[in-house]
């Protein structure tokens, strides 16, 4: 049971049989709301209310809360101002889109993604994957100021149908050794015994 730590002082109601707009109310959380627009009796199919309302107390004071058990839709951009059509500004903090059961689709002529930190601690853009990351273009260009890293922990597979050409200042290819005592008495390639035993053991906690 909500105990009940917020009063209201002046409230008022205006509505009907289908919707109201309540001023000054507190709901079942016991959260003071200084505007609150909400269908009545949503469809019995619905778990949620249906509701738009400002919230004045509690940690989400300051706060527009919105339900929509259907679907929340906006359109604009009939006269975008300074081609920009839509705007979506956090001041401080972080923007979160959750879909736990479902996916997040991003479509546009043009898709930018910017980071903007200091290029230290921040500004970086990071995509991770519990399955598998899909990339399909008619080119794909990777330039990196620094450095550019490719590693995997089980096996790397490049594959080119026509030419594969490397150009560098230096080039380094390191090789297992063959560790057979029937082909190689001590070993053969870039790496020791040691090296590779370490290796093979990545590999087998890899498939584990």
């Amino acid at each position: 049971m909500t105990t009940r730590n917020n009063q209201t002082f002046d409230y008022n109601r205006f509505g009907n049989t289908v919707g109201e707009i309540e001023l000054d109310s507190i709901d079942a959380r016991d959260n003071k709301k200084a505007v609150m627009i909400r269908r009545i009796f949503p469809a019995p199919y619905f778990r949620r209310s249906q509701y738009i309302s400002l919230q004045m107390s509690g940690k989400l004071d300051g706060s527009i809360n919105v339900s929509a058990p259907a679907c929340y839709n906006v359109r604009c951009g009939e006269r975008p101002v300074n081609d920009v059509s839509a705007i979506t500004y956090a001041e401080n903090g972080d923007i979160i889109l959750f879909a736990p059961r479902g996916r997040i689709r991003i479509v546009a002529r043009d898709i930018d993604l910017i980071a903007e930190g200091n290029g230290d601690d921040t500004g970086f853009v990071n995509i991770q994957s519990n399955s598998v990351i899909d990339i399909k273009s008619g080119e794909v260009r990777v330039d990196g100021d620094d450095a550019v890293g490719i590693a995997a922990e089980r096996s790397l597979n490049l594959n080119c149908g026509g030419r594969t050409k490397i150009s560098t200042g230096s080039l380094k290819i390191v090789e297992s050794p063959d560790v057979s005592p029937i082909t190689s008495f001590l070993g053969s390639g870039a790496n020791t015994p040691l090296q590779t035993i370490e290796g093979l053991k990545k590999l087998l906690q890899f498939g584990a």
